[in-house]
C-alpha cells in the first residue's frame, strides 16, 4: 500500500462534509495490475482529467490511464459517499444521477458492465434505473468493502463473474443509421437488443426531413422517398 500525493485529492479532502482529520489518500500497485489482468476491458469512472490522474499511475499500478466514462453531469462531485465518515450533502441524489450517466453509457455498448465502487448503495441505483434504461448486456454493481478496498475475494469475485459473461452468446450486431442530414440519431434497448429510433419509410432519426441547420419546415417522410 503506497500513500500518493495528488493536488486534486488534496482540494476534495479539503472540503469533506463534515470536515475529517487524517484522511490519506492510499493505493496499492498490485491491487491496480490485478485489475488491468481481468479478463476485461478496463474503464475508468472518474470525475478528475487525466493530468490529474496521471501523477497517481505507479500507486496504481498502471502505465497508463484506462479510457474515462463521460459525465456531463457529475463531472465535477468529487465524493459521493452516502455513509460516514465523509458524507457530501447530496451524496444520495448525486449518486442518482452517477447511475444514469454509468448506464447510458452502456447503453451504447453491447458487452456487460461491472461497476466497481466503495459501499453498495450504488446498487439500488442500478436496479433502479435499469428499469427504464435497459442494456443490452447484464449491469453488475459490485460492492467494495470502504474500509478494505478491493481485496482477492473482490477481484475473484469479479473474475468470475467477466468468465461468466464471456460464455453468453454475442448479441446481434447492430447498423447503425442516420439521418441523411443532422447526422444525429437516438438509440434504444428493446427486448435486449440496442436499436436506432428511426422511421422505417425514410430511416430517418427524426421521422422528418432537414433541409437545413436554420429550416424548421419539415416535410412528411413520404416527400422524401423520390429524393
Amino acid at each position: 500500500m503506497l500513500e500518493a500525493e495528488s493536488a486534486a485529492w488534496r482540494e476534495w479532502a479539503a472540503m469533506v462534509y463534515p470536515p475529517q482529520r487524517g484522511l490519506r489518500l492510499a493505493l496499492d500497485p498490485v491491487v491496480g495490475q490485478a485489475l488491468a489482468e481481468l479478463p476485461a476491458d478496463l474503464v475508468l469512472v472518474s470525475t478528475y482529467t487525466p493530468a490529474e490522474l496521471e501523477p497517481l499511475l505507479p500507486a496504481l499500478g498502471w502505465e497508463t490511464l484506462p479510457p474515462l466514462v463521460p459525465m456531463p453531469y457529475t463531472a465535477r462531485t468529487h465524493y459521493m459517499r452516502v455513509d460516514d465518515p465523509g458524507r457530501s450533502p447530496e451524496a444520495a441524489g448525486g449518486l442518482h444521477w452517477r447511475a444514469e450517466e454509468l448506464i447510458s453509457w452502456a447503453r451504447t455498448h453491447d458487452r456487460p458492465v461491472a461497476w466497481v465502487r466503495a459501499g453498495d448503495h450504488h446498487k439500488a441505483e442500478v436496479r433502479h434505473t435499469s428499469a427504464y434504461l435497459p442494456t443490452v448486456g447484464p449491469v453488475l454493481a459490485h460492492a467494495v468493502v470502504p474500509a478494505a478496498g478491493i481485496t482477492a475475494a473482490d477481484l475473484q469475485s469479479l473474475r468470475t463473474w467477466a468468465e461468466k459473461m464471456h460464455a453468453l452468446p454475442d448479441p446481434e450486431a447492430v447498423a447503425p443509421r442516420r439521418c441523411r442530414d443532422c447526422g444525429s440519431r437516438d438509440t434504444t434497448v428493446v427486448t435486449g437488443r440496442r436499436v436506432d429510433r428511426v422511421h422505417a419509410r425514410c430511416g430517418s432519426c427524426c421521422e422528418c426531413y432537414c433541409p437545413g441547420p436554420g429550416d424548421t419546415t419539415f416535410q412528411p417522410c413520404g416527400d422524401l422517398m423520390s429524393e
